[in-house]
């Protein structure tokens, strides 16, 4: 995959937080996380939809974003359809000096399994 060494993991842990969790810091104030979706443009807009307000940068584009990212201050919750893509993206952002990064458990099926809503649009 460009740039993404999906072989190496980072020596800390990927954090990661139950959808519940996560839709419980979005719903407390929108701006507190940034959700970031790694799937492809056809995953996002599909029959499973995607969280409200995420911003979809498909996993092979990632690298093309550290610079923004970094400017960020907002924590970053990544996910994508089961949480593995997720969990490789938030090691490729923290091996990249990227550190208020968490991976969404389970990606979009345990967000549909928790009961929560997802956009289409």
């Amino acid at each position: 995959m460009d740039g993404i060494r999906m072989h190496s993991f980072n020596e800390k842990k990927v954090e990661e937080k139950e959808p519940i969790d996560v839709y419980s810091l979005i719903d407390e104030n929108e701006k507190a996380v940034k959700i970031i979706d790694v799937r492809e443009p056809f995953e996002y807009y599909g029959d499973m939809g995607h969280v409200k307000g995420s911003e979809l940068i498909p996993l092979n584009d990632l690298p093309n974003h550290l610079e923004d990212l970094r400017k960020s201050n907002t924590t970053i919750g990544i996910i994508c359809n089961s949480g593995e893509r997720s969990y490789y993206a938030c090691s490729f952002l923290m091996e990249n000096e990227i550190k208020n990064v968490f991976n969404v458990r389970g990606g979009i099926i345990r967000w549909h399994l928790s009961g929560l809503d997802v956009d289409y649009d």
